[in-house]
């Protein structure tokens, strides 16, 4: 009886979640402001075109740090926040398609991409140089792969903000994805995997997948595996590298990206390096997928 009574609590945390996920988005804007009709174009000192946020954000009284809401020309929205007394800069961007963009066949692949979105780009093409860029500046990263969202982040020392900016903007603008990387990226998504299987939230989460509405994306399977990827692949006479990249070009636009980046720096400097980096993020339009139905509707409820 008390773990049904637990179930059913924790049941109601992820229905409530999903729930605000499809009726509201918070929004850092005050009620009477708009994202679309109070940006104004500025320029930056190398004249770079970019559009700042002219309306008025919701800022608690005890926060003293500066913030800057800036439009890119790519339609990529980003938050500035200059910080004089912050120890270390930090990044993240998180793009709205996560598992449930996966294709039925390819259970995991928006995983799978988020792997190899690391592996290095065309300007730095070093399938390290990230890792081992954020590692010798006293700083940390990782990603994750949400439902709707993937999302990516780092923080380092403000001296090497600049270039790890630059190094990670390429994940969006030029990556490699190359066919040396995929084997080795498919068995850390598998190890991944089998880690999981030991986890009661993640045994948990995938028992409420099972239980939700069949017809919905979030029924289905996420993290992925070597079975739901290589595996299935080579069944289906495909090839996943080819896959992959197609998973990239369909959905990773800037369109549907936000970033936020802080640091010690001037907000004008950090504006700066924004603009420079991030507009060449391909804008492709909004490559958001829309969802019919509810993943908890009447058949799934009532059933833990």
């Amino acid at each position: 009886m008390q773990h049904s009574l637990f179930f059913k609590a924790l049941f109601a945390i992820v229905a409530l979640g999903l729930y605000n996920f499809y009726s509201s988005k918070w929004s850092p804007l005050s009620h009477s402001s708009s994202w679309t009709t109070e940006f104004v174009e500025r320029q930056t000192t190398s004249n770079l075109t970019y559009y700042v946020f002219d309306g008025s954000l919701e800022q608690s009284v005890g926060d003293t740090r500066q913030h800057q809401l800036i439009k890119l020309p790519n339609n990529l929205v980003v938050l500035c926040t200059s910080d004089p007394d912050s120890a270390k800069a930090a990044a993240s961007l998180s793009v709205n398609v996560g598992s449930m963009a996966n294709p039925k066949e390819f259970p995991g692949m928006a995983h799978f991409l988020e792997h190899m979105l690391f592996m290095g780009s065309v300007k730095y093409p070093t399938e390290n140089e990230y890792t081992e860029y954020i590692a010798n500046n006293l700083g940390i990263y990782n990603a994750y792969t949400g439902t709707s969202e993937t999302t990516f982040y780092f923080s380092v020392a403000n001296p090497a903000f600049e270039g790890a900016l630059d190094i990670f903007s390429r994940f969006f603008i030029d990556p490699l994805l190359s066919v040396d990387s995929v084997d080795r990226e498919v068995n850390a998504v598998d190890s991944e995997y089998k880690g999981n299987l030991q986890s009661d939230n993640k045994r948990f989460y995938q028992l409420i997948r099972s239980l939700s509405n069949p017809t919905h994306p979030y029924n289905h399977f996420s993290t992925g595996n070597l079975d739901t990827l290589q595996v299935a692949a080579h069944t289906l006479g495909k090839n996943l590298h080819e896959e992959v990249k197609m998973f990239y070009q369909q959905y990773y636009s800037a369109d549907i990206m936000k970033l936020t980046i802080a640091g010690n720096h001037s907000i004008e400097q950090l504006v700066e390096w924004t603009v420079e980096k991030f507009s060449k993020v391909e804008s492709k339009g909004n490559t958001k997928l829309k969802y019919v139905g509810h993943p908890l509707d009447h058949h799934a409820l009532g059933k833990l």
